[in-house]
């Protein structure tokens, strides 16, 4: 497949396409005339890999909202490594979830965790030596699973017993050097350990939000066109819609969604066609009657129409 063939195709799937040239003063002469079009990114100064970094973070719509990392833990032996993980991730602009910190005394523990697995498109499991043990290991890997959640398993060394359902999942083993004792004996990565662990959290986050968007975005497709619709990718993971029933411009969420999703899918209907009809698809299977109260307000008369992916067969 020639070049040009893998741009057109890449534009018809909506991927991010960002040409990076030498200087931006030539850039029609850089670049092909397929993507003369585009915004490009000029390779100069101290930091261009940070620039194009963020232009593609920015593209992907990856953004600090959606940095959110579930940790999954037994407390018996992972908890101190868990609230390690929580202050490193906090600090490099993720919004880390460990129950110990997330829910106050008194509330529901397993409706609290079912709430944030929800709300989180990202889990981050300890497989520790008796992790295999835990059922709320089990139920938060096997719900990340069956909700194509991005992933990734730190393995302690000794190879200890494999999570239940684990198997095939992306993981980064330690070694024993990676791990040190606190002042209170428990057990906690050294800082290279821990760097590595947030270096590979960081990519592995990044691929598992652009697949799962992917998915919702291959499944309002897929429904579309099996009733006889049409689909053309836009911008922000939003896909124009003509189908025998009418035009309709379709968002997608990866998890439960927010005000800001449903005002992201209003500008998009403002710009194709304030006439058609608009819909978010989101990953969430329920919404909390508190949550679902506020997106009605804020949806107020736009007919902005909400849709769990399970539902998207019927859209059509």
């Amino acid at each position: 497949m020639g070049l040009a063939e893998q741009i057109r195709l890449a534009r018809h799937d909506g991927v991010t396409i960002i040409p990076v040239v030498d200087d931006l003063t030539g850039f029609s002469l850089q670049v092909p005339d397929l993507l003369s079009s585009f915004n490009g990114i000029e390779w100069s100064g101290s930091s261009p890999a940070s620039r194009l970094a963020s232009a593609v973070l920015e593209e992907l719509s990856i953004v600090d909202r959606d940095r959110r990392v579930f940790v999954s833990h037994r407390r018996s032996d992972g908890l101190a490594a868990a609230e390690q993980l929580h202050d490193a991730l906090s600090h490099v602009r993720f919004k880390p979830f460990i129950d110990r910190f997330a829910i106050p005394p008194g509330d529901d523990v397993q409706r609290c965790i079912a709430d944030a697995l929800e709300d989180f498109a990202f889990l981050l499991v300890l497989e520790t030596p008796d992790a295999h043990l835990s059922d709320w290991v089990f139920d938060e890997v096997d719900y990340a699973l069956a909700h194509a959640m991005g992933l990734l398993i730190v393995t302690w060394p000794g190879n200890p017993k494999p999570i239940p359902g684990s198997l095939g999942v992306p993981r980064l083993v330690l070694e024993t050097a990676d791990l040190v004792r606190d002042e209170h004996n428990y057990e906690v990565l050294t800082a290279e350990a821990l760097d590595r662990a947030i270096s590979e959290a960081e990519a592995a986050h990044a691929r598992g939000l652009v697949r799962r968007r992917r998915m919702l975005l291959r499944s309002v497709q897929e429904a579309a066109e099996s009733h006889g619709g049409s689909c053309t990718a836009l911008r922000d993971w939003v896909i124009d819609v003509a189908s025998p029933l009418g035009h309709s411009v379709v968002a997608v969420a990866p998890r439960i969604p927010a005000s800001e999703d449903l005002h992201r899918l209003d500008q998009a209907r403002a710009q194709v066609d304030p006439s058609a009809r608009a819909l978010l698809v989101h990953a969430a299977r329920r919404l909390d009657d508190s949550r679902r109260r506020h997106l009605e307000w804020v949806n107020g008369d736009r007919s902005l129409q909400m849709l769990p992916e399970n539902a998207i067969g019927g859209a059509w």
